[in-house]
């Protein structure tokens, strides 16, 4: 074991601020934590950035998470991500798409910020900017779409949803939120218009290493992520362990999904009880937004997407407690000839004229 010894506290000062730099270096997480100001880790933020560094490190290739608005999903996959993957190779050729060209930039300059940031220097020397104090030969491509490292060949490259990827091959490919919102996500037009750029542009720029990255907020069941499901080649990540036993296959998709009311039981990869972020989205403040619409909240918050067509009812409401009940009342379909199904339910009528709803008690179908 190697001594250190420390004579002052300017020793001590050095020590600290060399051992930041290493845990910088190490992981995503701890990356985060020393280039983003006021970052509160979560629980599962911890997960979310373990499956990212993994990611990151190529213990996995192609790598869906889904995950509602407002929870950090994006400073973690499509900021801090590239940053730190161009600290750790400055040769890769990186690309992120977004809903359109203007926000796929924003992402751009966010990154290349953190690039220029003087603690980034320290962490990865080897990877570095034109104009910040940067001697080069060479005039490395830098504006608000594209970038090159210098002295590497690598860099990124930002695009709109549609945009051309011509020129080079991508080496890691980041879509986050290729649907601006309902409307986009629920057009026909556009859901076609996004697999056909995906299945012609994106994987025409990829090669047997590249690595696919999907970070979205779902809004119908035939999006990106859900076309892609249909193939049959995706998994559910439900431990952490299970990163090191992923076998990478070119064309195998892994995913995860964050939802922002947990529904089932704790799993080591979303280990919270109920909100997944409750300091800045309780879980009062999420059943206000699911009261206004519940289909929509399956959507964007639950990552649940299910198709309302040729539905006679909307998801049923369901009930701990059995409120003061006024009434209780039978609905039997009593055209029933003995051919088919007999069915008979049981409801009871609240006593509050506030109380809408029918609770039902019991259901015979025979």
């Amino acid at each position: 074991m190697q001594t250190i010894q420390i004579n002052s506290k300017e020793d001590l000062g050095e020590l600290i601020h060399e051992q930041k730099l290493r845990k910088s270096r190490n992981n995503l997480l701890n990356f985060t934590k020393n280039t983003l100001e006021g970052f509160e880790v979560e629980p599962y933020h911890k997960a979310y950035y373990t499956l990212l560094d993994a990611f990151a490190k190529g213990k996995i290739k192609r790598l869906m998470v889904t995950m509602p608005p407002q929870h950090g999903k994006s400073e973690g996959s499509t900021r801090r991500l590239p940053a730190y993957m161009l600290g750790l190779n400055p040769n890769l050729k990186l690309a992120i798409a977004s809903y359109n060209s203007t926000f796929a930039s924003k992402f751009n300059r966010d990154t290349q910020r953190i690039i220029d940031d003087s603690f980034y220097t320290e962490v990865f020397p080897q990877t570095t900017l034109m104009g910040t104090g940067v001697k080069a030969d060479n005039n490395y491509l830098r504006n608000t779409s594209e970038f090159e490292i210098v002295g590497k060949t690598g860099g990124l490259k930002s695009v709109g949803r549609g945009g051309a990827l011509t020129g080079n091959k991508v080496d890691v490919m980041i879509m986050d939120d290729l649907y601006k919102d309902y409307m986009e996500a629920n057009s026909p037009i556009i859901r076609d218009s996004v697999w056909d750029w995906y299945t012609t542009v994106v994987d025409s720029r990829l090669h047997n290493n590249s690595q696919q990255l999907i970070v979205f907020t779902r809004w119908h069941e035939e999006d990106l992520i859900g076309r892609l499901e249909t193939l049959g080649k995706v998994k559910t990540i439900n431990s952490l362990e299970d990163i090191d036993n992923i076998e990478l296959k070119h064309d195998e998709w892994y995913k995860v999904n964050f939802e922002a009311i947990k529904t089932g039981e704790t799993t080591p990869v979303d280990p919270r009880l109920v909100a997944l972020w409750p300091s800045v989205h309780s879980k009062q403040s999420l059943l206000s937004t699911m009261e206004m619409d519940v289909e929509k909240f399956e959507c964007l918050y639950q990552g649940n997407p299910e198709s309302q067509e040729g539905l006679l009812y909307a998801k049923f409401k369901t009930y701990d407690n059995l409120p003061a009940i006024k009434q209780v009342k039978s609905y039997t379909d009593t055209a029933d000839t003995g051919q088919d199904h007999l069915c008979s339910i049981v409801y009871g009528i609240a006593l509050g004229s506030e109380d809408k709803h029918l609770y039902i008690q019991d259901v015979i179908y025979t």
